[in-house]
C-alpha cells in the first residue's frame, strides 16, 4: 500500500510538473474551443428560428397561380379543389390578400393586410390562436363577417388580446364592412419583422368566400399548398393538374417552389455565421502561439533537464518528441476541458430555452484539428531549439 502511494504520489508530481508551464496555454486552448462550439450552437440555433419563422408564412411549401389564354388571372375555387384532390398534395389553401384600413368602436383606425384564408390554413401557414376561435367551415359557406386579427392590432386598439366579439369595420376596396373579431393570432413573425422592418404588415384574417365577394378581385392570389413527395417537379404538378382537369389544358400555370426563397434566406444567415466563425479561427491561431510560447518557457525553465539527459545520451529526437508531447497533450486537456464545460452548459440551457442545441461536428472538427496541428507547428521551433542546445551550456544555466 505504501508503495502504491508512492507510485502515485510520484505520478501526480510529474504531472504537475510537466503541466505547471502550460498552465495559460490550456486556459487559451480551452477560450478558444468554447468560442469555436459557441459560434456553431449559435448558427444552428439561428437557423431553426429562421426556419421556423419562414414555415410560419409558408415558406415551406408551392404556390400556384393559373391564367388563361388572355393572361387573365383564373385561379378560382375550382382550381384550388383541383389542387386538393391530387395524390401529392397533403394540404392547401386559397389566399387572396388586400391592403385594408381598420376602424374599431373606440374609433381607432389602423392600416392592415387582409388575408382572405380556409379553414385548413393552419396546416400550410403557422397561426396560433390565443384567444377565441379559428374560423371553420360553417364561416366559410355563410360567407359570415368574421376575423381574426394580430396580437399586435389587438394591443394597439383595447391594450389586451382577449376581444372576443369586439365589432371593428374593414374597408375593403372602399367598401366599408363590420366584422365580429372571433380570435387573436399570435404574431409569429417577430424576428422576420424585426428584419424587414415594415415590409411584413400586421395581419386580419377572413373567410376567403367573404373576401371574395367584398374585393374586386376576381380570383384569389395563388394558392398555397405542401407536398408529401418533395421530389414532384413542378412540371409534374402541371401535368397533374391538367390531367385532373381538362380545362386547363390551354392555360398557363405557373408554380413557385416557396422553399427555394427560404433556402435563399437561410443561405445569407449562414454568410453571416461563417463569418463568426472566421473569427473564431483566429483564436484558433492565438492559442497555439500560447502554447508555443509556453514551450519557449517550459524550454528554458527545463536546461538543465535537458543537459542532464543530453549527456545520459538522449538525441535530439528524444527532447524534440518530448516537448511536441507536452505540447499536444496541454492542447488536449484545454479541448476535453472546453468540450466538457459547454456540454454541461447546453445541458442547463435546455431546460430554460425552446430550442434543441446542436452544433455542426464537421466545424468544430476543423476548428479541434487546427488547433492540434498549428499547436504542433509553432511548438516545434521552441524544441528544435532545446534538442540543438550544448549540454554544458544548459547544465551552467544559473
Amino acid at each position: 500500500m505504501y508503495c502504491l502511494n508512492m507510485i502515485l504520489n510520484n505520478c501526480i508530481y510529474k504531472i504537475k510538473n510537466n503541466i505547471s508551464p502550460f498552465k495559460t496555454a490550456i486556459f487559451t486552448v480551452a477560450i478558444s474551443v468554447i468560442a469555436s462550439v459557441s459560434v456553431s450552437a449559435v448558427s444552428e440555433i439561428g437557423k431553426q428560428i429562421m426556419t421556423e419563422e419562414m414555415n410560419s408564412i409558408g415558406l415551406n411549401g408551392m404556390a400556384a397561380v393559373v391564367y388563361n389564354s388572355k393572361g387573365e388571372n383564373i385561379t378560382d375555387t375550382k382550381f384550388y379543389n383541383n389542387i386538393s384532390s391530387l395524390n401529392e398534395t397533403r394540404s392547401a389553401t386559397p389566399v387572396i390578400t388586400s391592403n385594408v384600413s381598420l376602424t374599431f368602436s373606440n374609433n381607432l383606425s389602423v392600416p392592415a393586410m387582409c388575408w382572405g384564408i380556409n379553414d385548413k390554413v393552419t396546416d400550410v401557414i403557422s397561426l396560433e390562436v390565443i384567444d377565441g376561435r379559428m374560423i371553420n367551415q360553417n364561416d366559410i359557406c355563410s360567407n359570415s363577417r368574421v376575423c381574426l386579427v394580430d396580437e399586435k392590432i389587438a394591443y394597439t386598439a383595447y391594450r389586451r388580446n382577449n376581444i372576443y366579439g369586439k365589432k371593428i369595420k374593414v374597408n375593403i376596396d372602399n367598401n366599408t364592412t363590420e366584422f365580429t373579431i372571433i380570435g387573436t393570432i399570435h404574431k409569429n413573425s417577430n424576428v422576420l419583422n424585426s428584419i424587414t422592418g415594415d415590409v411584413i404588415p400586421d395581419f386580419i384574417y377572413i373567410p376567403y368566400s367573404t373576401m371574395m365577394n367584398l374585393s374586386s378581385k376576381p380570383a384569389f392570389d395563388q394558392v398555397i399548398f405542401t407536398s408529401n413527395n418533395t421530389e414532384v417537379s413542378n412540371n409534374n404538378f402541371k401535368n397533374n393538374i391538367i390531367e385532373s382537369d381538362h380545362r386547363y389544358s390551354n392555360s398557363i400555370i405557373n408554380i413557385t417552389d416557396l422553399s427555394n426563397q427560404k433556402e435563399q434566406i437561410i443561405r445569407i444567415t449562414d454568410t453571416a455565421f461563417l463569418s463568426l466563425f472566421i473569427v473564431s479561427c483566429v483564436a484558433v491561431v492565438v492559442c497555439s502561439l500560447s502554447v508555443a510560447a509556453s514551450v519557449n518557457t517550459a524550454v528554458i525553465s527545463k536546461q538543465k533537464d535537458i543537459g542532464i539527459k543530453m549527456s545520459m545520451g538522449a538525441g535530439s529526437l528524444n527532447i524534440i518528441s518530448e516537448f511536441l508531447l507536452s505540447a499536444v497533450m496541454s492542447c488536449m486537456v484545454g479541448i476535453i476541458a472546453a468540450v466538457l464545460f459547454m456540454y454541461i452548459v447546453f445541458k442547463i440551457l435546455m431546460l430554460f430555452i425552446p430550442w434543441k442545441i446542436t452544433v455542426d461536428i464537421g466545424l468544430i472538427g476543423i476548428s479541434v484539428s487546427a488547433t492540434i496541428i498549428l499547436t504542433t507547428f509553432f511548438s516545434f521551433l521552441p524544441s528544435c531549439r532545446a534538442a540543438k542546445m550544448p549540454p554544458i551550456k544548459a547544465l551552467n544555466r544559473e
